[in-house]
């Protein structure tokens, strides 16, 4: 009986220890987006076509796009400058994340209003989260 209190007291306090995002996207439906600018390599690596894309909209200078390849594998593609600039696969238990390291001017600045350049998405079911380290030295929110 001590042993169940003791799991899930560490569960309850893992939980809550989670950062919270700063922002989650959600899918687009906009026709008058456009298409990913997705180029032979990306598309021969990964199995996929422009179709097979969703997007999530943009954050601040970058947009956000997902798609499934053929073996199942969930992927998050960053666009900057009309390029993809990062894509980063998981396995289907897992969610694709992608950490980026940018100028702070491509991002909208941190709750605190500092500016901020390092970025984390992650991709959960139908929603990106988005995470903020305010700091060089600091974890992500």
């Amino acid at each position: 009986m001590l042993v169940a209190a003791v799991t899930i007291g560490v569960l309850a306090v893992n939980e809550s220890s989670e950062p919270a995002p700063v922002a989650q996207l959600t899918p687009q439906a906009d026709p008058d987006r456009g298409a990913i600018p997705l180029d032979d390599e990306t598309a021969t690596n990964l199995g996929v076509t422009e179709a097979d894309f969703v997007s999530y909209g943009s954050y601040g200078e970058l947009q956000v796009w997902s798609a499934t390849t053929p073996e199942a594998k969930r992927c998050l593609a960053m666009v900057a400058e009309n390029r993809i600039v990062m894509v980063r696969c998981s396995a289907p238990s897992l969610d694709p994340v992608a950490d980026l390291d940018f100028p702070p001017e491509m991002f909208p600045p941190a709750p605190s209003g500092e500016p901020t350049s390092q970025v984390r998405f992650v991709l959960r079911d139908e929603l990106v989260d988005v995470y903020l380290a305010p700091n060089p030295e600091g974890g992500f929110y």
